[in-house]
This record gives C-alpha cells, structure tokens and sequence, in this order.
C-alpha cells in the first residue's frame, strides 16, 4: 500500500493564504470621564522619553492619530500653540522582546489499496457463432480507482518567534495641567485624565512603524469612549479601515 501525507499541500494553501495580508489579533481597552469636557481641540504629545517629537517615527505617527481622531469629531491646533487646545493627546509606544510561540499542525496521512507500480484491470469475454466456427477473444479495460483511506494523523509542532506591540493614547485636560504646572511645578502636577484607550497586538513582524496604524484603526472606534471589557478582534492587514489611517 502506499502512504502519503497531506502536509505539502497544506503548505501550498499557507503560502497561498499569505497573498491576503497578515491576520493580527489585537485586544483593545479604553476608558473615559463623563464628568469632563474640556472641548474637541487638542495637541499630540510624546508620552515617551525616547520618543521625540521632532523624530520621523514621531511625525509619522501623529500623522495616523490625528486621521483617527477626525472621525470622531476632533480637530487638531499647532502643537506650537499649546493655548489653544483643550487636550494634550499623549502617544505612547513599546515593543517587547521576542519570545516564542508555539503551534501544532495536525495532517492526515492516507493510503492507497494498490501499490505504485499494479494496474488493476477487469476482462470482459465475448463469443460469436456461426457457419464455419465461432471466435472469441478478450478486452481489458482499466478499473475506477479506489477512493485512498485516511490510515492516521501526524502531529507536527513548531516555534515562531513573536513581539508584543503595545500603543497607549491619553487625552488629558491640558489647560489645567499647564495651570497647574505653573501653580506647583511640573514634578508635582498630576494631569487629569480625559479619556484613554491601550491596545496591544502578538505577532509579527518586530517592525512597530508597521503595526502602529493596525493598533490605531483596532482603537479608533472606542476614542473618546468606555469599554466595559477587554475588545479582542482580528485585523486583515489589507484592511480598509488601515488603510485609511495609513493612507496608502
């Protein structure tokens, strides 16, 4: 009998697959303070120390939070003129190290009821009759194949390495912070929260630039608002919505 498995060709429809853009699993949580509402305005601030305003990633990544921001009905001033915003919107990134995620694939291994080199065929005899004798003879034809068996399952199991990216927008009063900057210090001054949402993705690729708009479209829909739970959902990278923040 010969045995086969199907694991070639499920390696043949993941390649495949992998035409339609990486699949990211994100969990979303946000949280906001009804009893405050400063306005619409705001600036986009680094959260980070190592992330500098005046930095490529830093402008890029403004950029793509402000495209999600005005579709919910908020507008953007000159971060140079930190007067006229209601809100400081802080931007806060990080990557973890890699670590390894691991995964078993299950395939069928099948056999076939004839061996690679038999050809099975059936013989048909006929006869005809008359005058001087009769002839006969013999016609072979080949079988229909027998469907193959399924004659057990092989587990395989492998390791990839992955990153967590973590994005983290906080919207703050900004004129009662810089009020009380002034006031006692800006060691001492505690800015009050408005609104907040964090958002964390486990995958590929390490590239965060490339992961920060598929975080911020997971998180656009809950800007500005409550969630009571922890959001998961799955992002196609060639999500619409991505690109729109992306601009593609």
């Amino acid at each position: 009998m010969r045995i086969k498995s199907l694991a070639g060709g499920l390696t043949c429809i993941a390649f495949a697959l992998s035409g339609c853009g990486t699949l990211y699993n994100l969990e979303v949580t946000a949280h906001n303070n009804p009893n405050i509402d400063p306005g619409k305005s705001y600036v986009i601030l680094s959260g980070t120390q190592e992330l500098s305003v005046s930095s490529p990633e830093f402008i890029e990544y403004a950029k793509q939070v402000e495209r999600a921001l005005e579709s919910k009905g908020y507008y953007r001033v000159t971060d140079g003129d930190l007067t006229g915003a209601a809100l400081g919107v802080f931007v806060s990134t990080a990557i973890s190290d890699p670590s390894k995620r691991y995964s078993e694939i299950s395939t069928g291994l099948y056999e076939s009821p004839y061996a690679d080199e038999s050809a099975a065929t059936v013989r048909a005899s006929g006869s005809s009759s008359g005058g001087g004798g009769g002839t006969s003879g013999q016609q072979s034809s080949p079988t229909t194949p027998a469907p193959e068996l399924i004659s057990g399952v092989q587990n395989n199991r492998f390791a990839t390495t992955v990153y967590t990216k973590y994005l983290n927008l906080v919207a703050v009063d900004l004129q009662k912070y810089i009020s009380e900057i002034s006031s006692v210090g800006r060691e001492d001054a505690v800015p009050v929260e408005v609104w907040s949402v964090d958002i964390q993705t486990t995958g590929q690729p390490s590239d965060l630039s490339e992961v920060f708009p598929v975080m911020v479209a997971a998180g656009q829909p809950y800007l500005g608002d409550e969630t009571d739970d922890v959001v998961r959902l799955k992002m196609s990278g060639t999500d619409k919505r991505i690109s729109e923040i992306r601009k593609d």
